[in-house]
């Protein structure tokens, strides 16, 4: 996942992800399923965070499931989940757990610090999540 993540390589989540691969992240409660949802994440990400570079910092594998400690850091440059770009550096630090099927992540479980990249980009209240960001900007629009 480094080489989607780190170094945009989204041509490769199609061999590490399931088509039907069930998402579950509470602040990105649109992104629910599959391969090619997970790369729209990726690429939303990365637009808002140019410089976007993963690290693990601890792997735990047993049977079917992987974990990893991850530690993310970027440069905020343009807008993501509603707030505008403020052009701070930000690190944060996730754990994401994958299930494994085939050879292939048929499940995936993302739990990461909101809080701490609202304080270090300065914002003070609460972004929209990202269905919430899409449907403001669409009724923005036809007003």
């Amino acid at each position: 996942m480094d080489e989607c993540w780190s170094q945009g390589k989204l041509e490769s989540i199609g061999e590490l992800v399931s088509d039907n691969c069930r998402i579950h992240d509470p602040v990105f409660p649109a992104l629910t399923s599959g391969a090619d949802n997970l790369k729209r994440h990726i690429g939303m990400c990365k637009k808002g965070f140019p410089d976007l570079k993963f690290s693990i910092d601890d792997t735990i594998a047993e049977r079917n499931e992987v974990v990893h400690h991850w530690t993310a850091q970027g440069t905020h440059k343009a807008e993501f989940l509603g707030m505008q770009p403020t052009n701070r550096k930000a690190t944060v630090t996730g754990t994401s757990i994958y299930r494994i099927e085939g050879g292939k992540i048929v499940e995936q479980w993302a739990d990461w610090n909101l809080m701490s990249l609202m304080e270090q980009l300065g914002v003070s209240k609460a972004p929209a999540m990202e269905g919430q960001a899409r449907d403001s900007a669409a009724k923005q629009s036809r007003a």
